[in-house]
């Protein structure tokens, strides 16, 4: 690829790193590499082999962090919570009661939402985003954003979604699933899952976690599947782990 500048798109999964990237014009062919090891390990290799512009700066890169590099809770509202620093500071005393996190090892972000609305809440290691933004750095490439795979994938197709539903975002290794309930997110689960197992059965199991039922269900995944709304990303559509 000649053209002064490149889009790069990472998926950091449970068993490596997918990537693909793009010159920045419609229509242009999409590059794809695969790298199976840790994260970090996974994206260097695939660094060296990634085609880059002839303008090295102006290449952007998108992280998307997928299981099980992000950690997600929902918020109950909390009509005493003011101010973004006191939902802030609830999310991380959730995340260290229900799961044990230190606060200082774990950056923690919360959804916007309106009033009156449960709010859902991630976790990301701060080594792990360190570190990421280093390698980047390191190889010249910016990297633009660092987002949690569930929340891209839930803006991305947000508009498509009816009011009562749960999107269901599927990788090899896991299922993770955003419950929709007249119009706002309720509800979130995760689970870790076999590789080639049921899909409907890895959906039952979320139901029966996150004790909810939804009447529609859209998947999204890289593979055809029942009820598929789309990819995980455009660019990501012929890669599978």
């Amino acid at each position: 690829m000649s053209f002064p500048f490149i889009e790069h798109v990472v998926w950091l999964h449970s068993t490596g790193a997918a990537w693909a990237a793009r010159q920045r014009w419609r229509g242009a062919a999409v590059w794809h590499g695969q790298q199976n090891g840790e994260p970090l390990g996974a994206c260097a290799h695939i660094l060296e082999q990634a085609p880059r512009g002839r303008v090295r700066f102006l290449d952007r890169a998108t992280v998307l962090l997928g299981f099980p590099h992000v950690h997600y809770l929902m918020l109950p509202w909390q009509p005493g919570l003011i101010s973004p620093s006191d939902w802030q500071g609830f999310a991380q005393a959730s995340f260290e009661h229900q799961a044990g996190f230190d606060p200082e090892g774990w950056q923690v972000q919360i959804a916007s939402g309106g009033f009156g609305y449960d709010r859902l809440a991630v976790a990301v290691s701060r080594e792990l985003l360190h570190d990421l933004r280093e390698l980047f750095k390191l190889h010249r490439l910016p990297l633009i954003t660092c987002t949690p795979l569930l929340t891209a994938v839930a803006q991305q197709y947000w508009r498509k979604l009816p009011d009562d539903c749960v999107l269901a975002v599927s990788e090899s290794e896991s299922l993770s699933c955003l419950y929709r309930q007249h119009g706002a997110l309720h509800q979130v689960c995760v689970l870790p899952t076999q590789p080639g197992s049921d899909l409907s059965d890895n959906l039952f199991t979320a139901d029966l976690l996150a004790q909810e039922h939804a009447p529609t269900t859209l998947v999204v995944a890289n593979r055809p599947t029942q009820s598929r709304l789309g990819p995980l990303h455009p660019w990501l559509e012929e890669l599978h782990e």
